[in-house]
Formats: C-alpha cells, sequence, structure tokens
C-alpha cells in the first residue's frame, strides 16, 4: 500500500473512533510511525486528508449509480442497493458523526457534500422510476409524492449513524438495524407483490 493510501487508512480509521476534533496530523503520523514532514509531504492540512476520503466516498456512491443502467431491477437489487449505500456510509462514519462541525469548518467539504446529495437524489429518484417500471412500487398517488420519500429518505440517510452513536449501539448490528428501518420507509410504496416479497424475506 502506498503511503499516501496509507495515511487515508489510518486517518479513516482514528476519525471513525475518536471523531474529528480529536484527530490531528501529528496524531495520525504518529499512529504511523513516521515524521509529520512525511505526512505533510502528502497531505498539508488535516482538511485534505477528509476531502481526499469524501471523494472515496463519492466513488462508492457514483458506482452504485452507474449499475442502474447497467443490472436487473428487482426487490433484491433494491435491497442490496441501499445496503451497500449504507454500508460506503457507515465506512465513512465520521463525517456523518461530526456532521455539523465538518460541515460549518470547511466550506469545500460542505459545497462536496451537496453534490454527493445530489447524486444521492437524482439516484433514487431514478430508481423509484425503474421499480416503477419494474412493478416492484406502485405508480405515485400525486404529482411530487415520490420526491417527498426522497426527501425523508435524505434526513434519515444524514442522521442515522449520528443516532446510533448518541444511543451507543454496536458497531456490528447498526447497518442492520438501520438498513431495516430504510426498507421499511419503502414498504407502503411497493405493489402488493413486492409487498409480499418484503415479509416473506422477513419470516
Amino acid at each position: 500500500m502506498k503511503t499516501r493510501d496509507k495515511i487515508l487508512h489510518t486517518a479513516l480509521n482514528l476519525f471513525n473512533q475518536y471523531g474529528v476534533p480529536n484527530v490531528t496530523l501529528r496524531r495520525i503520523a504518529a499512529e504511523m510511525f513516521i515524521s509529520q514532514g512525511n505526512l505533510n509531504y502528502h497531505f498539508k492540512h488535516r482538511e485534505d486528508i477528509i476531502e481526499a476520503l469524501f471523494f472515496q466516498l463519492m466513488e462508492v456512491f457514483n458506482t452504485e449509480k452507474g449499475k442502474l443502467d447497467t443490472e436487473e431491477i428487482n426487490f433484491q437489487f433494491v435491497l442490496d442497493s441501499t445496503r451497500a449505500g449504507m454500508e460506503a456510509l457507515f465506512r465513512y462514519r465520521f463525517l456523518m458523526i461530526d456532521f455539523n462541525q465538518v460541515m460549518r469548518e470547511n466550506p469545500k467539504i460542505h459545497e462536496h457534500f451537496k453534490e454527493l446529495e445530489e447524486v444521492r437524489r437524482t439516484t433514487y429518484l431514478y430508481s423509484f422510476d425503474l421499480a416503477i417500471k419494474a412493478g416492484i412500487m406502485r405508480a405515485p398517488a400525486f404529482e411530487t409524492e415520490y420526491h417527498g420519500l426522497n426527501e425523508r429518505i435524505r434526513v434519515f440517510s444524514d442522521f442515522w449513524i449520528a443516532s446510533a452513536e448518541v444511543y451507543n449501539e454496536p458497531v456490528e448490528t447498526t447497518v442492520d438495524k438501520y438498513h431495516n428501518l430504510l426498507v421499511e420507509m419503502f414498504f407502503p410504496y411497493f405493489t402488493k407483490e413486492a409487498q409480499r416479497e418484503f415479509l416473506l424475506k422477513r419470516l
């Protein structure tokens, strides 16, 4: 693994474990047993590391978005796709745990995050449209119904990790718990056939 990649890997683990306010460049360098000068050769500021980690997260979401046009859209795809997104967020959970602080202190990251949200928004709306055409989700009852669902998902997505942290929930089961809650949010929008498949999977 290249030094730059090792720095990102180490920083991610430290950010996740201790939070952004408690992790300095010096602490990252000490964890790696390298000089801060060596670290600064790759990243001059802590914010540069956060930005690089954020772009790694963006790559995951763009990859998942690309699958919409290459894979069969069925009920299992809905489960797998939403879980992949949540697992990615959880891998970079420091961003969501320290959400407000990261956004306030890093205007560049804030702008990037809004770009990520646009990717998530368009991906969900597009996937809803494909799911309707595939008979997994019902047609909207009114014009903006699925836009409202998308907004509720956005709020849920931004804060489910922080909620798990506040209540000290086990790391091992966090994604399972909140993925189930997310899929349950979809349940009223599933067709009768998809609802039956959902219930069978719960047995």
